[in-house]
């Protein structure tokens, strides 16, 4: 997992997610979030869903992670831990994924058609003297992402959002996702190049474009 877009407002968030920023700079739109990105994510604080920002990428082993596998989480102790007491949310619009079996990688942006914010599988880490940082968890591509890359985030089901948050989140994975059931709903579309920087940050990059060539 690479980047990915939060584009938002208040109304929405609360909606989706049933919390509400404590400042309006949380909810700043990112059309090219990356490890390293302040970013929002929603846990659980006393029963309570809260909203905050919070760095994308853990440390291990000297350097930043941004995303873990399923089968890394389920295996590893640290791991469970802080999925069983630092589960987190991370709200997105929509995610890229470069095609990398070309000489030069093709990007494309996916999202739910039907859905204004995925919830996305992740953990967070306290850290006394910054600001918390989080990872996102990822699993095997579905079957529409899989042309394009072999892994993709996992999305929560909306009426799984409290239990992810309390406790549960370890039997979600081990459970896994119904991913058949999302494909009417997903779109998977060709953008442009311009994301390949990251310090673009526009409504252009997730502006669908036409095939440029026969590998697209």
């Amino acid at each position: 997992m690479e980047r990915y877009v939060v584009n938002t407002d208040q109304e929405t968030m609360n909606e989706v997610f049933g919390v509400s920023p404590t400042s309006s700079s949380i909810l700043e739109p990112n059309y090219n979030a990356a490890s390293g990105h302040s970013l929002p994510i929603i846990c659980s604080k006393n029963n309570r869903r809260i909203l905050e920002s919070a760095i994308w990428g853990i440390r291990a082993g000297g350097i930043s992670i941004s995303s873990i596998d399923i089968n890394d989480i389920l295996e590893n102790d640290t791991y469970r831990k802080s999925l069983e007491t630092n589960a987190c949310i991370v709200p997105m619009s929509g995610f890229y994924k470069w095609k990398k079996s070309v000489d030069d990688p093709l990007p494309f942006y996916t999202r739910i058609h039907t859905r204004d914010l995925l919830g996305i599988t992740g953990f967070y880490i306290e850290n006394n003297d910054t600001r918390n940082s989080f990872c996102i968890i990822s699993k095997k591509a579905n079957v529409l992402i899989q042309p394009i890359d072999d892994t993709m985030p996992c999305i929560l089901n909306p009426e799984k959002f409290d239990a992810w948050l309390n406790g549960e989140a370890e039997a979600i994975l081990k459970k896994g996702f119904d991913d058949f059931a999302l494909l009417p709903e997903m779109t998977v579309v060709r953008v442009p190049d311009l994301v390949n920087d990251v310090s673009n940050n526009s409504p252009e990059l997730i502006q669908p474009i036409p095939k440029l060539r026969e590998e697209d």
